[in-house]
């Protein structure tokens, strides 16, 4: 586990964020709850009335850490989008669309 996904999850947990941001990083529900047992064990996290709350040594970890998770590189905040992509015909092609697929 590295630095980075333990300080994404401190930084959800701190400011009350949804776990989407995490599984857009690629972690999968597991590893997320690995982290936070890891975290838990290492007293930067705490259960108290079953809520999660960062406890002060957590806090400045993820003080300390935060430079870890801010994008910097313009290019990689928001993600092209290649799924609905087509791809380039010839210059005389000439589409005809299946009558079967036309709704009006």
């Amino acid at each position: 586990m590295t630095k980075r996904k333990e300080t994404l999850v401190l930084n959800m947990i701190e400011n009350s964020g949804k776990i989407r941001r995490l599984l857009r990083e690629n972690m999968s529900y597991r590893e997320i709850t690995e982290i936070t047992n890891k975290l838990v064990e290492d007293e930067l996290l705490l259960y108290k009335e079953k809520r999660i709350l960062l406890t002060k040594k957590g806090k400045q970890v993820l003080i300390e850490n935060i430079h870890l998770i801010k994008e910097t590189n313009k290019e990689n905040w928001i993600k092209p989008e290649n799924e609905s992509r087509i791809k380039k015909h010839e210059r005389n092609f000439i589409y005809l669309p299946n009558q079967i697929e036309l709704d009006f």
